[in-house]
């Protein structure tokens, strides 16, 4: 455990965008960088994920503009709710195979408290998107490391 890690609000809302190929097929990531010296955070072990199957992907399995603007209003709406007293913090975006995944670290372990957030985010979505949620343990930030740790180090 590293002794210097800082409160998570203290680090900089500073993200990097990464692209590459996983699979043969294009994968886009964008990911709190800023987050990658607090890999493993005590106060946030509980890793979130909240994919949301594209309506309209293009053949790539990537998003199209218009879709995307959709996609960004999710994704402010879970930040917001998610958020909310620094409950969870969200650490990557994850556009991959016809799906946007939005990977957040919570506090504490209650998957009935955030998948209920979740449903009332789907619930204000204007065009149809379906949200799908998940919760498990993840101490050690293998999701995040698995994303961004290789592309600082």
């Amino acid at each position: 455990m590293n002794n210097k890690l800082k409160k998570i609000s203290d680090y900089p809302d500073s993200w990097t965008i990464a692209k590459g190929l996983m699979e043969n097929k294009p994968i886009f990531v964008r990911y709190k960088d800023s987050l990658v010296e607090a890999v493993g955070h005590p106060n946030y072990p509980f890793q979130i994920g909240v994919a949301v199957p594209l309506i309209n992907p293009t053949e790539d399995g990537l998003a199209i503009d218009s879709e995307a603007s959709e996609l960004d209003s999710i994704e402010d709406a879970l930040e917001k709710s998610f958020g909310e007293n620094q409950q969870a913090i969200h650490v990557i975006t994850i556009t991959f195979n016809g799906m946007r995944e939005f990977v957040f670290y919570a506090a504490e372990w209650k998957p009935e408290h955030f998948e209920q957030k979740a449903k009332q985010v789907e619930a204000g979505v204007r065009d149809g998107h379906k949200l799908q949620f998940m919760m498990q343990e993840d101490r050690e930030w293998e999701t995040f490391k698995r994303f961004a740790w290789k592309r600082k180090n």
